[in-house]
């Protein structure tokens, strides 16, 4: 096990932000764990885990040993006529993971094509696109905890999944790395279309697993810039959830609003919309602004500074709040 002092995490996180770890380790195996939990006791410093970086806001210094998370592989657990359960290692690469199942005649998460990170920070968010979330396919999550050192697996009601949030994100959680996670796709493709910009691509036509993921790849590659040339991490801002009666007031003002019905009754916004409506588009504040094609996504303009991100974070709420009465969550974890 490989272990660096002040390390500089610019090259892994997808804001390339500068900040320095006062140790460093890439976690290749699971027999590393122990000795991991041994550094952190010895060191007396916490462990915090890096996955792809391309959900997190990072500090200029880091007072622990980050640990990134490369464990990788593949194995099918069991199957039935209709369904295949997949163990994936936590260290792979989402969208990587995404066309090898559709490539395998293992579908359902076709709309989650391209969703930056690793398979371990799925769970973690929650993550979702074009009307699926991740939890819909996910039946256990497996990890260690370096506080007791012991290894642990969640089935879908412990990770307690909500809209971009479960228990991993937790305190109780602080000190856990998820290994592997399974997941149960299907065998016969049954492409979820439902969300408008897939409607209307399959009206009239067949749609496959493929073609959708071709189609989700599109869209998002037209809405989001790509982060090899513009440092991002995707949406900076989670949509809504807001009363049908809320919903009814905003429209009287608002007649293009655009909403959809959630299960309890309650309605999600586009949290995109509200903040392009409020003129932030393109909006720049110090070293970050919000993107000039999609006023969702915060990008850093070079030399991008944390004071410079909180600052925008904090004007773009207090702009919701007072013209809409609505409050907009951040979407990446800040660490």
């Amino acid at each position: 096990m490989n272990v660096r002092a002040d390390f500089n995490l610019l090259p892994f996180n997808t804001f390339k932000l500068n900040s320095v770890a006062r140790y460093f380790v890439e976690l290749k195996s699971e027999t590393e764990l122990a000795e991991l939990s041994k550094l952190s006791k010895d060191k007396k410093l916490p462990i915090r885990i890096l996955g792809g970086g391309s959900n997190l806001i990072l500090p200029e210094k880091i007072n622990a040993i980050v640990v990134k998370n490369d464990l990788s592989g593949t194995r099918i657990l069991t199957e039935t006529s209709d369904t295949v359960t997949i163990s994936c290692a936590s260290g792979m690469n989402w969208h990587q993971f995404v066309m090898s199942t559709i490539a395998s005649g293992h579908y359902g998460l076709e709309n989650l094509a391209l969703i930056p990170g690793t398979v371990g920070g799925a769970p973690i968010q929650n993550i979702g696109a074009y009307g699926v979330e991740v939890n819909r396919f996910i039946t256990q999550v497996h990890g260690y905890d370096f506080k007791t050192t012991h290894m642990k697996a969640l089935n879908t009601a412990e990770c307690r999944f909500e809209y971009r949030n479960s228990i991993f994100k937790t305190p109780e959680y602080t000190n856990f790395l998820i290994t592997s996670v399974e997941f149960q796709l299907l065998k016969k493709s049954n492409p979820v279309v439902t969300y408008a910009e897939l409607a209307h691509a399959f009206s009239g036509k067949t749609a496959t697993a493929g073609l959708v993921a071709e189609k989700v790849i599109e869209v998002r590659q037209k809405k989001l810039p790509d982060v090899a040339a513009v440092p991002n991490v995707g949406s900076f801002f989670k949509n809504p959830i807001v009363t049908a009666q809320q919903v009814d007031q905003l429209k009287k003002s608002t007649p293009d609003l655009v909403s959809y019905p959630q299960p309890d009754g309650r309605f999600k916004l586009a949290a995109g919309q509200l903040i392009d409506k409020l003129g932030f588009k393109g909006h720049k504040h110090g070293s970050v602004g919000m993107y000039e094609k999609q006023a969702l996504v915060m990008v850093n303009l070079g030399n991008g500074r944390l004071e410079d991100v909180v600052a925008l974070v904090e004007r773009v709420q207090k702009a919701c709040l007072s013209m809409y009465g609505v409050s907009l969550e951040v979407e990446p974890i800040f660490w």
